[in-house]
C-alpha cells in the first residue's frame, strides 16, 4: 500500500510526524505550504493547488514539484487526493484539515465522505485523530482515551464494546442520538454497525481532561 503525508491549509499543526521515511510521498496544498509548512524543515515532494496562495518571496526546494490544478470546481484538498491517487497512493495521513475557518473543515469532511470507501484517510490535529469507520472496526491501544462517534448519516444497529458506556443495536443520527465523550475502559474496543457514515474521534492522552 502506497502512503502519503498530506498537509492542507487549516490550523498549523504543532505536532508533525518525525518518521517521514514511513511515507512514499509528502505533499501539501499550496495554501498549506505558504501558510506554515515552508517554516519547517519538511521538503514536500509536491505542492498541489490552484496556486492562488503563492507567496513569491518564499523559496520552494529544488526537489519539490509544483502541480498546478486550476480547476475551480474542486477544492485543493480534493485535487491533492486525486493527484496522489494517480501516483498509486491509497493511504493518507492528513494534517491541517481542521481549525481556522469552520466552513473549510466542513468542506474537508465533505470531500472525505466522498472518498473514504476508496482511500484510507486518517486526520490528525493537536487534540485528536479521526477517521471514517468500517462496518466492523476494532481499535487497539486506546484504554483511557476519550472516543466520540459522530454520525454524518443515520447509523443503524450500532454496537460498541470496551467502553465505559456500551451501546447495543443503537441508531445514531445528527438530529437524534449521538455518542460524544465516551471512554475506552479496555485496551481494545469494538465498533460495529449495519449501515451509515460514522466518524470516530480518538482524543490524544495529553489532551484528556
Amino acid at each position: 500500500m502506497s502512503t502519503a503525508l498530506l498537509f492542507v491549509n487549516g490550523e498549523p499543526p504543532k505536532n508533525i510526524p518525525k518518521q517521514l521515511a514511513n511515507y512514499n510521498y509528502i505533499a501539501c496544498t499550496d495554501g498549506a505550504y505558504h501558510s506554515y509548512l515552508s517554516k519547517t524543515s519538511i521538503e514536500p515532494d509536491f505542492i498541489i493547488g490552484d496556486l492562488d496562495s503563492i507567496n513569491s518571496t518564499i523559496t520552494v526546494p529544488d526537489k519539490t514539484q509544483i502541480i498546478h490544478t486550476p480547476d475551480q470546481s474542486k477544492p485543493d484538498f480534493e485535487k491533492a487526493l486525486l493527484f496522489l491517487y494517480s501516483k498509486g497512493v491509497t493511504s493518507f495521513s492528513i494534517y491541517g484539515a481542521t481549525g481556522r475557518s469552520s466552513d473549510h473543515f466542513l468542506g474537508n469532511l465533505s470531500v472525505a465522505m466522498r472518498y473514504y470507501k476508496k482511500f484510507k484517510m486518517v486526520f490528525y490535529d493537536d487534540y485528536c485523530h479521526f477517521f471514517f469507520a468500517n462496518n466492523l472496526q476494532i481499535i487497539h491501544h486506546v484504554k483511557y482515551h476519550i472516543i466520540s462517534l459522530m454520525p454524518l448519516s443515520k447509523v443503524i444497529d450500532l454496537t460498541i464494546t470496551g467502553f465505559q458506556y456500551p451501546l447495543h443495536n443503537q441508531t445514531l443520527s445528527l438530529s437524534g442520538t449521538i455518542s460524544l465523550r465516551n471512554k475506552a475502559v479496555d485496551d481494545t474496543v469494538k465498533i460495529s454497525f449495519k449501515t451509515g457514515d460514522l466518524l470516530i474521534f480518538i482524543q490524544d492522552l495529553h489532551c484528556l481532561d
